[in-house]
């Protein structure tokens, strides 16, 4: 996917592509999963192989688990340079995004930066979460930034999936995610209930992101499995008002999941009551 009003125009010239958004870079070709690395200079060997160790990692998990992966050919664009896309910069906030057929990585982002020196298994996890991204674009059921009603459940789809990725590769234990939902601060007293994430709050960073991935773990483990989160995809996808697919999916309503769940959150946090 390209810039809005712009027509695609690629050459392949000695290993350099050229597009109308001035992304130079060499093509390197991957067929588990599918997808296109396009190679900014001065990105390293490492940092190649910690994007190819991420995407394969969600690949492999994703068919394993949900029973399929992103099946279509997905372009990645490992920039150093200059942003993913025009105007956007290689110096700007975002570490990592994604859409159904695109994902982006900013090597020059700290956070980028910080996990490659410190942690690889981290940085192929941020892979990993924007490959379940493009998962759920190409089987529909992303939505547009202004249109969200379940946002904890997308974003927690992902950090969750791309956790378990992680597990299934033996570089993390199951048993110490909950150590990490602590470490990132799922007992911040700036969070809300759960039900307030439904339209908006990944701006409160990764506290938002530990109440979601801790939501979505509990989900998966009182349903059917992570199946059940591909099925509620497929339904959401087909038009059903996404509360119905949650009932049919999970077998509960998200108002009994949000009550059921407060519980469990307050017992993680070593809250009073718990």
């Amino acid at each position: 996917m390209w810039a809005a009003g712009a027509a695609v125009l690629l050459a392949l010239c000695g290993g350099v592509a050229w597009n109308l958004t001035r992304f130079e870079a060499r093509h390197e070709a991957l067929t588990g999963p599918p997808a296109d690395l396009m190679i900014q200079p001065g990105v390293s060997a490492a940092e190649v192989e910690a994007v190819k160790g991420g995407l394969r990692a969600a690949d492999r998990y994703l068919r394993s688990a949900l029973g399929r992966g992103a099946d279509e050919r997905v372009e990645v664009r490992i920039a150093r340079e200059q942003g993913c896309r025009w105007p956007m910069s290689a110096t700007g906030p975002a570490t990592a995004w994604a859409e159904s057929h695109f994902l982006c990585v900013n090597t020059m982002s700290p956070t980028w930066r910080e996990v490659m020196a410190g942690d690889v298994t981290a940085a192929q996890s941020i892979i990993a979460h924007e490959h379940v991204h493009n998962l759920q674009g190409q089987v529909g059921c992303v939505r547009p930034s202004g249109e969200h009603e379940w946002l904890w459940l997308f974003e927690g789809m992902a950090v969750h999936l791309a956790y378990q990725a992680m597990v299934a590769e033996g570089r993390w234990k199951d048993g110490e995610a909950i150590d990490q939902i602590r470490r990132w601060g799922v007992d911040d007293p700036k969070l809300g209930p759960l039900q307030d994430y439904e339209r908006t709050g990944t701006g409160l960073g990764d506290p938002a992101y530990a109440l979601f991935h801790l939501a979505t773990r509990s989900l998966v483990e009182q349903s059917e499995g992570p199946r059940s989160l591909l099925e509620f995809c497929r339904e959401t996808a087909r038009g059903r008002p996404w509360r119905e697919a949650f009932a049919g999916a999970f077998g509960l309503s998200p108002e009994a999941f949000y009550a059921r769940f407060e519980e469990e959150r307050r017992r993680v946090a070593g809250r009073p009551g718990a």
